[in-house]
């Protein structure tokens, strides 16, 4: 649940999606957005609303939801198309309730493991990666897994040097892989002669192999992450 008050424009739009990002480092399977104490100062800021749900779509899977708003954000939001692209409830509990009902049961709580950024820190997130897929019933995907997994952790232990979080979890048929770091730093997407510690194969493989991939900005450093389809 996040509670969204005041004023929303140009200026406060950015603190939004701070904030929904930072939510969404968490892996959540749902982020309902109280809207109730919410004024749209400016109609063009709410477009950070369905930016924001594709965000979480693409990863980590999470459904986004809003609830309570008042009737001058409503008309803003239906000028604005954004209740077409988010789904808006009367109140919170029935968002949740919603969410809960929309999520596909049978689903298998993610696994993590923090990482110090030495040398055998791939080999833990492999591990970690290969037991998830085989006792999810995905191992036809496991060896791809454990590839981009390596590539993940071999760019935060050669660039971020700080202390990695690797979160794996299956949702809709796809394989969410993530390493969370505490570097400001973001990946830079180099040529097809670049390097990485381990691997030698870099960010280029991830992107050639992955059905997504991208890079989330958090307070205290980022999450780079890596979706497959496991079917």
């Amino acid at each position: 649940m996040v509670h969204v008050a005041g004023s929303l424009g140009v200026s406060t739009a950015p603190m939004l999606r701070t904030t929904v990002l930072e939510c969404l480092a968490a892996e959540p399977a749902l982020i309902v957005l109280d809207v109730a104490e919410l004024k749209a100062h400016d109609d063009v800021a709410l477009t950070v609303l369905p930016a924001l749900a594709q965000h979480a779509a693409a990863w980590p899977g999470s459904a986004v939801s809003m609830a309570a708003a008042p009737a001058p954000l409503r008309s803003a939001l239906d000028r604005m198309a954004v209740a077409r692209q988010i789904p808006l409830f009367a109140t919170t509990d029935a968002a949740i309730a919603h969410g809960g009902a929309g999520t596909p049961g049978g689903e298998p709580p993610g696994l993590r493991a923090r990482l110090q950024p030495m040398v055998d820190a791939t080999a833990a997130a492999r591990h970690l990666v290969d037991r998830a897929c085989r006792s999810w019933g995905v191992a036809q995907v496991a060896d791809l897994a454990e590839l981009i997994v390596t590539e993940l952790v071999s760019n935060g232990v050669r660039h971020a040097r700080t202390e990695l979080e690797v979160r794996v979890g299956l949702r809709r048929r796809q394989l969410h892989l993530s390493v969370r770091d505490g570097s400001p730093a973001l990946p830079v997407r180099g040529t097809s002669g670049d390097t990485l510690a381990e691997s030698g194969r870099g960010l280029l493989v991830i992107e050639a192999l992955t059905h997504r991939w991208g890079c989330t900005p958090v307070p205290d450093g980022k999450v780079v992450w890596a979706t497959l389809r496991t079917r």
